[in-house]
């Protein structure tokens, strides 16, 4: 188990599909158990994913949610997490009491996100959280490793993936 007792907050959150669990997703998973004590992940519903193109080819709600608690199992202690459905881009993270940091990627549409969170988050009485942008692992031809390239088709090899 990847462990550490210098965690720099106490409480963080982070969000996503994590449809077929790939390496980007571990990467940003082991970043948030590195910096934090509790480690709470947003995981879409399937009623939030309808509007998607190719959303028969995405992993259903609790096929998604068994593989992440799995790969959390296997490197952390679960109890430090936790995992709920999420139905709205703020995710609930606009009304979470203790919340230190939202973690996201650097695509710039979730970075606006996460400043619009932290908008409503003053809106409803409560402090602004710490915004830790995690860069997505890319593959050797340089564009995001993601989801839906797999969905596509593509493969990538653990060794051609530069974090």
């Amino acid at each position: 188990m990847l462990e550490s007792n210098n965690w720099q907050y106490n409480k963080v959150v982070f969000a996503g599909t994590f449809d077929h669990l790939h390496e980007g997703h571990k990467h940003i998973i082991r970043t948030a158990f590195r910096l934090s004590k509790c480690v709470a992940i947003g995981l879409t519903t399937d009623q939030m994913l309808a509007y998607k193109s190719d959303k028969k080819l995405i992993q259903p709600f609790d096929e998604r949610y068994a593989e992440l608690e799995k790969f959390i199992q296997s490197e952390f202690e679960i109890e430090r997490s936790s995992i709920f459905p999420i139905e709205t881009r703020e995710g609930g993270a606009d009304k979470m009491e203790n919340l230190e940091a939202l973690i996201v990627s650097d695509e710039i549409g979730v970075v606006q996100n996460a400043f619009d969170i932290n908008q409503m988050r003053i809106e409803n009485g409560l402090r602004r959280f710490h915004i830790i942008i995690i860069p997505r692992v890319r593959t050797s031809d340089g564009r995001p490793l993601s989801s839906s390239r797999s969905r596509r088709g593509e493969t990538f090899h653990a060794d051609e993936l530069i974090h």
